[in-house]
């Protein structure tokens, strides 16, 4: 009987892994005020004096400047309507999780409670990738918009994960007031 349950839920999830497409997953959290449209969409990105003639921070513009204007947004450099700031970095954290020991048998080497062995602690650094962008109007200084959106990785490369965290962030555009959604990005070829 366990064996057939076990072949069973093997099947089931050899059949459902192949259905989903592989994705980066984040987590997004929204705060707007964007209930009265915009008239004009115009904008510039605000840099930091740190962020001045900064590469990295540049090619990140680049990123952003795509999913506002596909959001109807217009880079402007003189007079725009709204100014817009993007903030990013990334944490390495400890994590621990339970795998199964290696068992070596007669038949070589095995995993699991079904193989005899236990289960131990493995721990491992993660690295959780975040970004922020904020909108707000230039006349009044009011902040119309806020998304965060936050990824784990093994890769300690934030550049590597920046493109899914900027598309994570606009794709359900403006998204909830308050809320924190999971966003999964299909992966790039």
């Amino acid at each position: 009987m366990k064996k057939t349950l076990f072949i069973l839920a093997l099947t089931a999830v050899t059949l459902l892994s192949g259905c989903a497409a592989p994705g980066v997953v984040s987590n997004v959290t929204v705060f707007e005020n964007l209930s009265t449209a915009e008239a004009t969409k115009t904008y510039m990105v605000e840099a930091t004096p740190e962020q001045s003639n900064n590469l990295e921070f540049g090619s990140y513009v680049g990123l952003l400047n795509q999913q506002l204007q596909r959001h109807g947004y217009v880079s402007v450099t003189k007079d725009p309507a709204l100014k817009v700031s993007l903030n990013y970095g990334t944490t390495a954290t400890v994590a621990s999780s339970l795998q199964p020991v290696p068992f070596s048998g007669l038949y070589g080497t095995r995993h699991g409670h079904y193989f005899g062995s236990g289960w131990q602690t493995a721990v491992d650094t993660v690295f959780m990738h975040q970004m922020e962008v904020s909108i707000s109007r230039i006349a009044d200084n009011k902040n119309l918009y806020t998304v965060r959106t936050r990824l784990m990785s093994d890769n300690p490369e934030l550049s590597l994960s920046m493109s899914y965290l900027m598309e994570s962030a606009f794709q359900n555009y403006p998204g909830r007031n308050g809320t924190t959604q999971t966003v999964t990005v299909p992966l790039q070829q």
